[in-house]
């Protein structure tokens, strides 16, 4: 609960659903903020332009008005608000558009109460720090100490350069991050501390910034660090060059010369790993780890445009697992989730390092299988799939047996796009099913394309 001396932390809530904002501010209501609701794009801009708050918990999908236009509205204000986005769908695109428009955090519907409050609290935390920031920032101006100390206590590692691109001056954030401290990097180049893969983009962006003599946008680049195992950590680098100077600048440290850049780092890493995190999910089944329908489709249509190109052919096999709804009847779904795991490992173990292994859903699965010398290799293929399931399983303390049917379809000669492709192997898979299962067949004409009920 916030201090009851201090302001109460006034916050808007925005949302079209009446439900879910009724329900929000009874979750909030006892926590000792000053709430206001919105019911759509237009009442938040309006409770914006006459009401100050310090936290905006923002549904991105509003009737009359998207989320992400409300945010550029805010951002164009004086007044700097914190936000948490709020959203039902797992678009990577509308997370990373929300970050890059300052947004604190991505709350994804349905959300728990413990997720909430942690998330809120974590914004107003970041908040008071940059209120702190700021208040610092202007005790920079009126005292040499108060300026050393923010140098040293400021969230990124701030630092000069002379003209060569050796450190003469860095702050004791290096040491809290990278676990390198200030006697260590003076007088060397800045690159020493660049990840070897990136020293080429830092060395340009040096020279870019001293031949355009002013700030460049800011280069993602990785810094070596003793901390986290020696894992490099992503920063948003951004360099100014100096002006030349005729006598030294003494930046509290012995020998100090006039510096060649100015510079700033930030440490995104997290924000990286949240990024390729949301796209992992975007892409990828939850419980096998396999690519899923989108990132399978994308893959097919790229080796169907390389086929065209190298005069060869391509092989979709379409998967589905015989009587698996017996287990999940019988055995739960909890060992079902276990047995798709363990089929998926198999599956993927039968495969060329070329090919892709995709979960649709359920208990069917997709495999690509590009550049292809010989029709009768995808039947190969299919046959190693159905052979590699015949070993039981074991779960829930017992062994489990299970089959699958296998439909095949060719490019080109079995369809020409990639639903044609995909639904072909189903067809051809559904002609197993009823024909005995627990094998496998080519796609062809005639095949019945209503699967019965």
């Amino acid at each position: 609960m916030p201090d009851a001396a201090l302001p109460a932390v006034r916050v808007l809530l925005v949302d079209d659903e009446p439900r879910l904002l009724h329900s929000l501010y009874e979750l909030l209501s006892d926590r000792g903020y000053t709430l206001a609701t919105a019911a759509s794009g237009r009442e938040a801009i309006d409770r914006l332009s006459q009401e100050a708050f310090d936290l905006v918990i923002l549904d991105l999908h509003l009737p009359d008005m998207a989320g992400h236009l409300i945010m550029d509205f805010m951002n164009a204000q004086p007044r700097r608000v914190n936000v948490i986005v709020v959203s039902g769908t797992a678009e990577i695109d509308e997370a990373i558009a929300s970050f890059r428009r300052g947004a604190c955090d991505f709350l994804r519907k349905p959300y728990t109460r413990h997720n909430l409050f942690k998330t809120v609290d974590a914004a107003l935390r970041q908040r008071s720090l940059q209120s702190e920031n700021r208040i610092s920032a202007e005790r920079l101006e009126d005292s040499e100490k108060a300026h050393r100390h923010l140098l040293d206590s400021a969230p990124d590692i701030l630092y000069t350069l002379d003209h060569d691109g050796r450190f003469t001056f860095i702050n004791e954030r290096a040491l809290q991050l990278l676990g390198f401290g200030r006697d260590e990097l003076l007088g060397k180049h800045f690159c020493e501390l660049v990840h070897a893969d990136d020293q080429d983009q830092a060395r340009r962006q040096l020279g870019q910034s001293l031949a355009d003599d002013g700030t460049q946008q800011g280069v993602e680049l990785r810094l070596r660090s003793r901390l986290s195992d020696g894992v490099a950590r992503t920063f948003s680098n951004i360099v100014t060059a100096s002006p030349e100077k005729d006598d030294a600048s003494d930046l509290g440290t012995p020998g100090a010369q006039s510096p060649g850049y100015h510079g700033a780092a930030r440490d995104v890493t997290l924000r990286k790993r949240s990024e390729e995190l949301l796209a992992h999910q975007a892409f990828h089944d939850p419980l096998t780890e396999l690519p899923n329908r989108a990132l399978f489709v994308d893959r097919l249509g790229l080796a169907m445009r390389q086929a065209d190109r190298n005069a060869s052919s391509l092989a979709v096999l379409f998967l589905d697992l015989d009587k698996f709804k017996r287990v999940n009847d019988t055995l739960g779904h909890a060992v079902g989730d276990q047995l798709l795991q363990q089929v998926a490992s198999r599956l993927k173990a039968c495969l060329r390092n070329c090919d892709t292994l995709s979960r649709l859903g359920g208990d069917e699965f997709t495999a690509l299988l590009p550049d292809l010398s010989a029709r009768g290799d995808a039947a190969i293929i299919a046959e190693k799939l159905v052979e590699c399931l015949r070993a039981p399983f074991r779960l829930a303390g017992f062994p489990l047996s299970i089959s699958a049917s296998i439909g095949i379809a060719v490019y080109p000669t079995n369809g020409v796009s990639v639903d044609e492709l995909i639904g072909n192997a189903d067809v051809a898979m559904y002609h197993v099913k009823v024909n005995g299962k627990n094998g496998h067949a080519f796609f062809a004409t005639g095949m019945p394309t209503t699967r019965l009920p």
